[in-house]
């Protein structure tokens, strides 16, 4: 390179203004490289239900009763039981934003990449950028919020609705009730399990235990079995009965296993995640977690299934080890790039809806104000998980 010529080979502070701007016409090849990975996942692949009319919404949600002894004497009286009852769930609106400004004078330069518009190019970036802002939100926020002052209207992404449901409860030892703090909306038959800060002595951990509820007290009270078929019958024989009440005890209504932030996940906690799932009605088929969880995930489903190798004439080996067969499902591996690696996320896809409000176009109308060109891109949805505990989670995995 010529000892008269200064080149900047960036990072540009921008490409806004041509004291700032880098890649001017040089005897250089007209090649700019913009990586764009697919990491738009969920934006790509989860439904579009109706347009939304305001910037929260509403939806019911419904679970079917868990089954009962159903026998009855040939000549009797007919008498209606109670139906069952919904759950309300709701969410908000997100607006998303992404301008950009170029000079005149930097769009006229001639530049040494293709297209010689800089408007155009960074306005088809900041398309990419947008879409990027949306999964991001999509794939992290944990809360909703309707606008307030100066703090903007957000919504819940996927860790919102896999957040972990939990209920205080206290145990009686010696008759076996465990007592909620408030209503728990639970029916005989249902499953739940339990967290614990000391785990009563003979209740295990993210284990499986079946429900039948008081006959006075039901909804804050219940015993539980290790089958449904002894909750539903009432086996007393069979009930379980701690022998210690334990501290800090929880239940836990869906389909979360909190690792505490203390162990990588296992099979058997993929299978225990899948069960769940199974259990309510769900078929979770994708599970969506970090490069570096898929690593984990991979090295699960080597240690455990009879890898096909495929030797070519170039003698490589190859290895798939994207999906693994369960007791309760087939589910594949979705590696993506914006997802923490303390979480992996079970989704029945059919449940995940997203509401547009506004969908994603150009800010018509912005008036030329002086030498440069402007450009706003605005979107404004929300997600809508209609059934959450039809897919599962694995949070605080351990990094």
């Amino acid at each position: 390179m010529p000892a008269d010529v200064t080149r900047k080979f960036g990072p540009s502070t921008s490409q806004s203004h041509t004291l700032e701007a880098i890649g001017h016409a040089e005897d250089y090849s007209s090649i700019i490289t913009n990586i764009d990975p697919d990491k738009t996942f969920y934006l790509s692949e989860f439904s579009e239900d109706a347009d939304a009319v305001a910037l929260d919404f509403s939806w019911t949600t419904e679970g079917l009763r868990p089954p009962q002894v159903n026998a009855h004497l040939e000549k009797e009286d007919y008498e209606s039981q109670p139906v069952g009852s919904l759950e309300m769930a709701n969410n908000h609106c997100q607006r998303f934003v992404n301008s950009g400004y170029v000079t005149t004078a930097q769009i006229k330069v001639k530049k040494i990449y293709e297209p010689q518009d800089e408007f155009t190019r960074q306005y088809h970036n900041a398309f990419l950028g947008h879409a990027s802002d949306i999964e991001y939100a999509l794939v992290n926020n944990d809360v909703s919020r309707a606008e307030s002052g100066s703090n903007p209207a957000m919504t819940g992404g996927v860790p919102y609705f896999m957040k972990t449901q939990t209920i205080t409860a206290t145990l009686t030892t010696g008759t076996g009730v465990i007592t909620a703090g408030s209503k728990h909306g639970l029916q005989t038959g249902d499953f739940v399990y339990f967290t614990a800060t000391t785990m009563p002595t003979g209740l295990a951990a993210n284990t499986i235990y079946y429900v039948r509820l008081e006959d006075e007290g039901g909804d804050t009270k219940f015993t539980i079995y290790n089958t449904m078929k002894d909750a539903v019958e009432k086996i007393t024989a069979n009930q379980v009965k701690p022998t210690s009440a334990g501290t800090g005890l929880a239940i836990v209504k869906n389909n979360v296993l909190d690792m505490g932030g203390t162990a990588d996940f296992t099979l058997d906690d993929i299978n225990n995640v899948m069960q769940m799932c199974f259990n309510r009605g769900g078929n979770p088929t994708l599970a969506v977690m970090s490069p570096a969880k898929k690593r984990r995930f991979s090295s699960i489903v080597t240690a455990t299934t009879q890898i096909n190798r495929g030797m070519g004439k170039d003698r490589k080996l190859d290895l798939v080890a994207d999906t693994l067969e369960t007791d309760f499902g087939v589910i594949t591996a979705k590696s993506h790039r914006l997802y923490p690696d303390n979480r992996v996320d079970f989704m029945d896809m059919q449940y995940w809806d997203l509401k547009w409000f506004e969908r994603t176009h150009e800010v018509p109308g912005i008036a030329t104000k002086g030498s440069y060109k402007e450009f706003f891109i605005e979107s404004w949805l929300g997600l809508k998980g209609t059934q959450p505990k039809a897919s599962g989670s694995l949070i605080n995995v351990k990094r």
